[in-house]
């Protein structure tokens, strides 16, 4: 035990200290109460207390290091959250602005447009919150418009609403601010009309010099190659992928080869290599070198615009590069908490981020596996090429570092990962090299450009179609529910385990073959053990004998499900949006898929939602509909209930087609239907025949309105139903309408929601779906006026986030993500 903590102390001090400050800042963001602060405080005095006699000195240096580096994670993290969540420009929030900035990429299309523009001049307002503006980093959308001037690297005007990023909206969702600032983004601005986004003219700066250098460096490639693959090399050299077609990209994340079209370590180490090796050619000393290879990596990085993960792989190699040359690094542990610690001390929520756990896992795993695969036989003698063997070997350590965390954070399972990467990423150091030959040549050497286009173009065809045949083996991309903490600790901890009983027992031969059953009885029993602890969340839900009802944050739209005991699940509506433009024209890319993947489905798996024993579409509006293409792809349904109105909207017709394509029955909703959800029944109130017509909106009145009770109580789900459906379920006597639970009808419109049917309803929850600064003016002051009259506790998704609400038949709790800003 004495030599471990002395190799401890005396090889891995610096990561040590690492992990306890990350600790203290992963503490930090999970908002300890003052208790737990206390309690850390005081554990860590006795710590100190109790080793401070100690007669082995290692054991001291480490009892005062450990809490020191924790305390220093703990306060700077706190600071970090605090300045994050409280920005200076808070109060500008849902304002008008009018801005002078520089344009920092060309506008991408999603939605209508986007760019990211650096503030540099506050025109209006007046106010002391807007002159924090300037050298801040904005997302701004706006309009498509025919003949749109070039913006990259110019400076443009902006009159435009600034709207402040959130927090997760969600349970368990990762934060608009934090995705955001990923990007470098502090906060959007939504300019309505295309001509309030105009150019002024040319922009000074550095960084508008690298902006119009990219752009000018992306025409000529363009000019050389095809789109298709021009845009794929623009990807590859600097990060840019805007206008990748949706389906190749998503065969990029299905092969988990995603990671090459953003420039971060990978290509930093690339560009790194290459030049190394070009520079070991001359006479430059070993510093020189390094200090021509840091200055070239940080161009790049600026030449990639500066995202954040390009400045942590430049900051990381500057750290590691530093350390090694100064002599101050002994071990490989060392060199990555060096280049840590310059990512995180500066930016201490780095730590929290997806980028920086996957890079950091990335290079772990390497230092920890590689060395274990060769000594299991992959050696470079093993029979294979050599240069192929170090492939397998490096892609294999990878992937086993990393899938854990793409389940955690992408809810995936890529099985071919480890094959596509060991064809893609060879490639793409072979296509950074021709590419960055390509752009020189275009610039200075024309002539060379024609057969270097040529070249880049063999190689990124070749590419493209690798990614397309792995993407489209069977399973290539399977969801997972993401792991818990727990199970992390304890894979990696094996991972770790597994490494040293390898160092040990295999130093100078493979395993013998009468040593491979205990060795595999020794993996199958961690594996076993492995499944059980990632498991044991759907395990919880099969036991737990409480009824979930969770109203998730979709926008301005309904999505609610139903966990009832027993692993049962119901999915009413599934998210979007309104399908028409205010001039009318049909959207083309459909938003309610983008909600459907980055919100619903997320939302599924983390609740350990495998299978839908029914889903009810309200009313056919891309609203309700929108998501639902994607959901019947990605989830098993038993039954999907529709009103089976006659509608043509495009969201419904798709839904109808992956509804027959993947074969799942269709009822139709109607009063009278009934059914059943383990322990708990439900009952269709509406519509009825005839259908309603001649009403406002017969679409939103032939909403099927579904009862769903439990033990004692009951819930209300009424979609869209406005003021006639409520009086024709009223035409019935109105009984059937109790419950103790109520989603708002057609979101808290004036157009529903009657004083006669909320007294028949006489709600003790009112849930209401609609988005934050939504256009419609949802809800109503009078609807939540007569909700009040009824006595109700009224939360709502724009300010309260995702609702939850558990019972067990008898008794309601309630959790909702943000803490109420209304007086409702």
């Amino acid at each position: 035990m004495r030599d471990f903590v002395e190799s401890l102390e005396g090889e891995h001090r610096l990561a040590l200290a690492f992990g306890c400050y990350a600790c203290g800042i992963i503490l930090a963001a999970h908002d300890p109460s003052t208790l737990q602060i206390w309690l850390v405080a005081v554990a860590v005095a006795a710590t100190i207390a109790l080793t401070r006699r100690s007669d082995v000195r290692p054991v001291r240096t480490l009892s005062r290091l450990a809490p020191i580096a924790f305390s220093f994670g703990l306060a700077f993290g706190a600071s970090a959250i605090s300045r994050s969540e409280h920005p200076a420009f808070a109060a500008l929030d849902g304002h008008h602005v009018v801005l002078e900035g520089v344009a920092l990429e060309r506008p991408k299309q999603a939605d209508g447009l986007s760019m990211r523009v650096r503030v540099v001049h506050v025109r209006a307002p007046a106010a002391a919150a807007a002159a924090s503006l300037a050298g801040q980093t904005a997302l701004v959308t706006f309009p498509s418009a025919p003949h749109l001037p070039s913006f990259t690297g110019t400076r443009v005007l902006l009159r435009a609403r600034l709207f402040v990023p959130g927090g997760a909206r969600n349970e368990g969702e990762p934060s608009e601010r934090d995705s955001l600032g990923e990007q470098g983004v502090a906060f959007l601005l939504s300019a309505h009309r295309s001509r309030d986004v105009s150019v002024l003219g040319p922009a000074r700066g550095w960084d508008a010099w690298w902006s119009s250098a990219r752009q000018a460096l992306a025409d000529r490639l363009e000019a050389q190659l095809p789109p298709l693959e021009a845009t794929v090399l623009e990807g590859i050299l600097w990060g840019d992928r805007g206008n990748l077609p949706a389906s190749l990209r998503q065969e990029f994340s299905d092969t988990g080869t995603v990671h090459v079209l953003t420039t971060a370590g990978l290509h930093l180490g690339i560009m790194a290599g290459f030049l190394t090796a070009l520079l070991m050619l001359t006479p430059l000393r070993r510093p020189l070198r390094a200090v021509v290879v840091l200055i070239f990596a940080w161009a790049y990085a600026a030449l990639a615009g500066m995202h954040l993960p390009t400045v942590r792989a430049a900051g990381m190699l500057t750290a590691g590069t530093i350390a090694v040359e100064a002599g101050r690094t002994r071990t490989p542990s060392a060199v990555l908490a060096v280049a840590a610690c310059a990512v995180a001390l500066p930016h201490p929520l780095a730590v929290l981020s997806p980028s920086f756990s996957m890079s950091f896992a990335c290079v772990a795993g390497i230092a920890l596996l590689n060395p274990m695969l060769t000594k299991l036989g992959l050696r470079d003698d093993c029979g294979l090429p050599p240069l192929l063997a170090e492939v397998l070997r490096t892609s294999l350590s990878v992937q086993i570092a990393l899938w854990p965390l793409q389940a955690l954070y992408f809810y995936a399972l890529t099985p071919y990962a480890v094959l596509a990467n060991a064809v893609v990423v060879p490639l793409v150091g072979l296509i950074m090299a021709v590419g960055a030959l390509l752009c020189v040549a275009s610039v200075a050497l024309p002539p060379l450009a024609l057969p270097l286009g040529n070249i880049a173009w063999w190689g990124l065809a070749f590419l493209i179609g690798a990614v397309e045949r792995f993407g489209q083996l069977p399973y290539a991309h399977m969801d997972v529910p993401p792991p818990s903490h727990a199970f992390l600790v304890l894979y990696w901890t094996g991972l770790i385990a597994a490494a040293r009983w390898v160092h040990v027992h295999c130093a100078s031969r493979p395993p013998r073959v009468t040593e491979m059953p205990r060795i595999a009885a020794y993996a199958a029993a961690a594996g076993v053990f492995l499944a059980f602890v990632y498991a044991a969340p759907a395990i919880r839900n099969a036991f737990d004998r409480n009824l979930y009802v969770h109203a998730i944050d979709v926008g301005q739209a309904d999505c609610i499900l139903l966990r009832a005991p027993g692993g049962h699940a119901m999915l009413i509506d599934g998210g979007g949006r309104l399908e028409r433009t205010a001039a009318g024209s049909v959207i083309a890319a459909p938003i309610g898929d983008r909600i459907a993947t980055r919100v619903v489905v997320p939302f599924l798996l983390r609740h350990w939602v495998l299978k839908l024993d029914a889903v009810v579409l309200t009313h056919p509006h891309g609203d309700h509909a929108g998501g639902l293409p994607v959901i019947l792809e990605h989830e098993r349904v038993g039954v999907l209930y529709d009103s089976g109105q006659p509608y043509g909207g495009p969201a419904y017709r798709r839904t109808l087609h992956v509804l027959e394509a993947r074969a799942v029955p269709w009822s139709q909703a109607v009063r009278g239907v009934r059914g059943e959800l383990g322990p708990a029944h439900f009952e269709f109130l509406a519509p009825e025949r005839p259908f309603i017509t001649g009403s406002p909106s017969d679409v939103n009145n032939n909403s099927a309105v579904v009862r769903v009770t439990y033990g004692q109580v009951a819930m209300l789900f009424t979609g869209d139903a406005q003021a006639e459906a409520e009086a024709r379920m009223l035409s019935h006597g109105g009984t059937d309408l109790r419950a103790d639970i109520l989603k708002v009808g057609h979101h808290g419109s004036a157009y529903s929601s009657t004083p006669e049917f909320l007294a028949a309803v006489h709600p003790k929850i009112a849930i209401i779906s609609c988005g934050l600064h939504n256009v419609f003016g949802h809800p109503s002051t009078r609807t939540l006026t007569a909700l009040r009259g009824e006595g109700s506790q009224i939360y709502r998704t724009d300010l309260d986030g995702g609702v939850s609400i558990i019972t067990d038949g008898a008794s309601l709790q309630t959790r909702a993500m943000h803490e109420k800003l209304s007086g409702s």
